[in-house]
């Protein structure tokens, strides 16, 4: 049981960098309406991987 809720649990030792809306949206070329809706999410930075995992459900393709 113990393997089981180890595979549950959130990875919380690679949280990733914080970036800035801006930077991030100009590195993975999002429009101006998904870069709004992030910054509207999340403020003005966040780290890169809650922005990647975001901008992937609202469609964002894979690179």
């Amino acid at each position: 049981m113990l393997d089981q809720e180890r595979e549950d649990a959130p990875r919380r030792d690679f949280l990733g960098r914080a970036v800035t809306i801006e930077a991030f949206a100009r590195k993975y070329r999002l429009d101006a309406d998904e870069a709004k809706r992030l910054q509207g999410q999340f403020g003005l930075a966040a780290r890169e991987i809650e922005l990647l995992q975001a901008a992937r459900r609202n469609g964002m393709p894979e690179e």
